[in-house]
């Protein structure tokens, strides 16, 4: 690959070759921001078709694209006479869809102050900072990062994961075979994470009003600091302790985690075991389709028992997994 860095541009590159490993960095005024893990080693720009309002950079192992600023609000509060405005601007004007693909293995960054942020099959890391807008992460592994200002996260990994998120107003729900590390923080959004926990490592969630729910497989000892919040427990292999006075200890203890709420509850439940070692997809693919489900918000907690009960009773039978096991109940 050429060692020549292109400067920032409209007449940017659309396609360039960053290698393995390489960096992908996206700074967004858009309705939504896609970005899409594929086979290769380019990073290329698929929409807008047309390049408007969108820059590029690139150069060795990095690609960097950005909207173009034009100096427009979203919107005026005031008067108009004629030409003339009396009042104030608000807000920052945002285009529509910017997509773009990467390598699989590429490090993923996003800072997108509006609009929704759409992250697919992408290994390699990723780090989303937005201001408003729901993001969501799927297929992912590896090191994640998120941090909103106001919006739901939700991040479905199929591999080891380690996981920081921070959200002021919205909800963090994640699933992955194997939390290596877990950091979770929400001021009055709930929690929800379905999957193993590393053993040895620190996992943290803290909130201030909103319901932590956690689906666990394998061992785990939970400490709860809190003002008015619970622990509510249905594990069926819980050992000892309330989780108050004493950890709540789960199989083997293993893995630590910390919760500490003012009001929020804590809800634990069971969920299957995954393959030695903790990489790979869970023993039980229907189990992995509710646990999915529950951390994209489809279904509840009581449902995805139900579920996970059916599940188990059907792999102990020999008999096919329940056939709803990835849809959503009806009302």
């Amino acid at each position: 690959m050429a060692e020549e860095t292109i400067a920032w541009g409209a007449a940017g590159p659309r396609v360039h070759d960053i290698g393995p490993g390489g960096v992908v960095t996206v700074a967004a005024e858009a309705e939504r921001v896609r970005i899409r893990g594929v086979d290769g080693t380019e990073a290329r720009v698929v929409a807008p078709a047309d390049g408007t309002d969108l820059e590029t950079s690139a150069g060795p192992g990095r690609f960097e694209a950005r909207s173009r600023r034009h100096g427009g609000h979203a919107g005026f509060v005031g008067l108009r006479i004629g030409s003339r405005g009396f009042g104030f601007p608000f807000g920052i004007a945002t285009g529509g869809t910017i997509e773009i693909e990467v390598p699989r293995d590429a490090r993923v960054e996003v800072q997108a102050t509006a609009g929704d942020v759409t992250i697919d099959d992408v290994r390699g890391g990723t780090r989303v900072r937005a201001t408003a807008g729901a993001v969501s992460l799927a297929r992912v592994a590896g090191p994640v990062a998120v941090e909103v200002a106001s919006g739901d996260v939700r991040v479905d990994a199929d591999g080891p994961l380690a996981l920081t998120a921070r959200s002021v107003s919205g909800e963090v729900r994640a699933s992955a075979p194997r939390f290596e590390t877990a950091a979770i923080e929400t001021i009055s959004g709930a929690v929800a994470l379905a999957g193993a926990f590393g053993p040895g490592s620190a996992h943290a969630v803290s909130t201030v009003s909103g319901t932590v729910r956690l689906a666990v497989a394998g061992g785990l000892a939970l400490e709860l600091t809190t003002v008015s919040g619970d622990v509510a427990c249905s594990h069926p292999d819980r050992r000892s302790g309330d989780g108050r006075r004493d950890p709540l200890v789960i199989g083997d203890g293993a893995a630590r985690v910390a919760v500490r709420t003012l009001s929020g509850d804590v809800v634990v439940r069971g969920a299957p075991e995954t393959p030695a070692g903790g990489a790979g997809e869970p023993a039980d693919p229907a189990a992995l389709a509710v646990l999915e489900a529950l951390a994209r918000g489809e279904i509840d907690v009581a449902e995805a028992e139900r579920r996970l009960a059916g599940a188990a009773a059907a792999a102990g039978a020999g008999a096919a997994p329940a056939p709803d096991a990835g849809v959503v109940a009806d009302a």
